[in-house]
């Protein structure tokens, strides 16, 4: 969803929206789906070039396990704060951004895109390693079985008696 700058009212203007264009793949490859459309509402006020957006989120996506790689829903839910300007310098020059500008997204043509700034906002707010739940056992080593059933009943592989010493070290 792009909102056209000099469409926003001096009084600041509410919008909530749903995109139904997003795909899992847009977001990373730990995403295996996306269970409905991502929506936010959103507070834009602007000044003068600059637009300040305020508001929330909200998405269940479909995530695998990484211990076990079993699939689960998690929702995905916070607060939004951006700031929105035009780049100062034009097109294919080089940006050199001051610490205060890291959070500040560019924006072209007159438009802020909001879908684009949520997207970036999902992605940003999934986990490195997801887990279907903080105590999931995993995968035996061994055959590969999904212990959360229980123990498969494999011997652990015996440590290489090279790297006996380094065990000690724990």
């Amino acid at each position: 969803m792009k909102v056209r700058v000099e469409d926003i009212p001096p009084e600041g203007l509410e919008v909530e929206f749903e995109d139904a264009r997003m795909q899992a793949r847009d977001l990373g490859p730990q995403v295996a789906g996306l269970a409905g459309a991502p929506w936010a509402q959103v507070y834009l006020e602007r000044r003068g070039s600059l637009v300040l957006a305020r508001g929330r989120y909200q998405a269940q996506v479909e995530l695998e396990c990484s211990r076990c790689l079993q699939r689960f829903a998690q929702k995905l839910a916070g607060g939004l704060d951006w700031a929105f300007r035009p780049p100062d310098t034009p097109r294919g020059e080089e940006v050199r951004l001051a610490e205060d500008e890291l959070e500040v997204i560019f924006y072209q043509g007159g438009e802020v895109d909001l879908a684009q700034a949520l997207k970036d906002e999902l992605s940003l707010s999934l986990p490195m390693a997801p887990l279907c739940r903080p105590d999931c056992p995993g995968l035996c080593p061994v055959c590969g079985k999904d212990q959360q059933g229980g123990p498969c009943g494999c011997r652990p592989k015996q440590t290489d008696p090279r790297w006996a010493k380094l065990a000690k070290l724990e």
